[in-house]
């Protein structure tokens, strides 16, 4: 198995790093409460290759809402959730009870402003409550911020918090490394590309990666391909989702 970026790092350690110096910079402080493209662009899609327009994001959580077949009336609780843009959008299209950890304290204080009906905390991935649960736990975007070690300790606690379904969005392709950072780089220019990116890693996943952890958990696994609509990097990323076979 072939490991690229933060994989040999462990523990607490992943995300020790510069990454949480620049999303800790991250706030909402306006008076009005932040709209959608606000939060779009408060999570990081907001500069070269990873701009997302307003109507692209809103056909992405519709699309996620159509694959995993959401209700009203169901949970849903996003690790990394950042300000909360992917759970508002579902908001708006599902009646649903929302919840979500971040470590950046700016981002989760959005979230609570956009969100005031749901559940926002300021942790770790690796020390999420899996009470109380929620139908389906999500992560979007978020794994290439972990370690290998890291990543199985924060899916561990994901499966015990979901009542049927965990589901693990835009996951870094190892087989698409290069395609996937000189589009980054052709649409930021070398100079910025490197000293934006200088000191924060990406750790790139085999897809194998994931279907071992199937045989792990003891959980149904499915692999797709990212959808978020015109989105470059999207084809290089993939989704993993996880259905629990005995139910809790």
């Amino acid at each position: 198995m072939r490991i690229i970026g933060s994989g040999k790092t462990s523990g607490k350690e992943a995300v020790k790093n510069k990454w949480q110096e620049v999303w800790k910079r991250r706030s909402w402080n306006q008076s009005a409460a932040p709209r959608l493209q606000d939060l779009i662009q408060l999570d990081g899609y907001d500069s070269g290759a990873g701009v997302i327009p307003v109507g692209d994001w809103r056909d992405y959580t519709a699309s996620i809402g159509k694959k995993l077949k959401l209700e009203d009336g169901m949970s849903i609780f996003e690790v990394g959730c950042g300000s909360g843009a992917l759970l508002y959008s579902l908001s708006k299209q599902f009646d649903i009870q929302a919840g979500g950890v971040d470590y950046a304290k700016g981002l989760i204080e959005a979230a609570r402003i956009a969100l005031p009906t749901g559940n926002f905390e300021v942790r770790e991935a690796c020390d999420l409550d899996v009470e109380p649960q929620y139908d389906l736990v999500i992560a979007n975007s978020v794994f290439h911020y972990f370690s290998l070690n890291y990543a199985k300790q924060v899916i561990d606690l994901m499966l015990a918090k979901a009542r049927s379904k965990v589901v693990i969005l835009e996951i870094p392709d190892i087989d698409y490394r290069e395609q996937l950072e000189l589009l980054r780089r052709d649409a930021l220019g070398v100079e910025e590309y490197e000293e934006k990116y200088a000191g924060l890693p990406h750790t790139y996943y085999p897809r194998e990666w994931f279907l071992n952890q199937l045989a792990r958990d003891g959980c149904g696994d499915q692999i797709v391909n990212g959808f978020i609509p015109n989105y470059a990097l999207c084809g290089m990323k993939a989704t993993s989702s996880k259905y629990m076979r005995l139910m809790k």
